[in-house]
């Protein structure tokens, strides 16, 4: 019969990896918040690729630089491709992707509302 010394060494699951990496980093102008959902999931618009990003937690902001940077930390719950309009401000996907939150999941427990829509609320007012 052997002794066995049990070891100090920490072995990283893939779990424990993946919540610990950066899955994105952008500057301001690639990167936006659309909110948070009923379930506690942050729903981000990765302008550079295109794609809607679903992650447990709200971004990062770095101000250190000219340029504020965003990191978002994983997992990646989901991603979505996405086409955005002219100049990455918006586009009839991001639209749906906010619609389907609303009425197919539950909807937005958090959801910043932009400059956009709320000269839009008002016209609507108006008129």
């Amino acid at each position: 019969m052997s002794v066995q010394h049990p070891t100090d060494e920490t072995v990283s699951t893939y779990e424990q990896a993946q919540i610990d990496d950066v899955v994105l980093k952008r500057r301001s102008w690639n990167y936006a918040y659309i909110g948070e959902d009923v379930e506690g999931r942050h729903h981000h618009v990765d302008r550079k690729r295109e794609r809607i990003v679903v992650t447990k937690s709200r971004a990062d902001r770095d101000d250190s630089g000219a340029v504020p940077v965003f990191s978002l930390w994983g997992p990646i719950l989901h991603a979505e491709s996405i086409e955005l309009g002219p100049m990455g401000a918006g586009g009839d996907d991001l639209r749906r992707w906010i619609q389907f939150i609303d009425q197919e999941c539950g909807g937005w427990s958090d959801r910043p509302v932009s400059a956009a829509d709320q000269a839009q609320n008002i016209l609507e007012e108006v008129l």
